[in-house]
């Protein structure tokens, strides 16, 4: 029972990344909740600590986005807002990103942990950007998963 419930944490419970401890959440409770109490060593308790605070730590992690512009020159600023401001009008409730990276203006979209979960929007976004592909961004935040 208590790996169960150890695997839980380390599998689903640290997706919050927050600077206190998953141990203090669960034996907090509030009025007309039960208790729970958890007997362990504590190393694995230190372990778990350590990680959420490295965790939190970083800027985010390696995903994937769809790319659905890129371009240089005295122009590309404003093309790359154009295609913003289309992209945004046929699909509103997704992210966009315009990002400038010497020389290059890039407009990319959405936010995945794998590739394969890119793929949906990839396919709805080729109709009306027929050059978009997947690329791989090397700091995704966590709250964007």
């Amino acid at each position: 029972m208590r790996k169960a419930f150890l695997l839980l944490f380390l599998l689903g419970g640290m997706a919050a990344f927050a600077q206190t401890s998953p141990f203090d959440k669960v034996k907090s409770r509030s009025a007309g909740e039960g208790q729970i109490t958890i007997r362990q060593s504590p190393d694995v308790e230190r372990s778990i600590n350590d990680y959420v605070v490295s965790n939190s730590r970083m800027g985010g992690v390696e995903g994937y986005r769809v790319q659905i512009y890129s371009g240089t020159g005295t122009n590309s600023k404003h093309e790359a807002q154009d295609v913003r401001s289309k992209f945004l009008n046929q699909f509103p409730n997704e992210k966009v990103f315009v990002e400038y990276s010497a020389p290059f203006m890039r407009v990319r979209v959405g936010g995945f942990r794998h590739m394969h979960e890119a793929l949906p929007l990839l396919r709805k976004v080729k109709a009306s950007f027929p050059s978009s592909y997947i690329v791989r961004d090397p700091s995704i935040p966590f709250n964007e998963f």
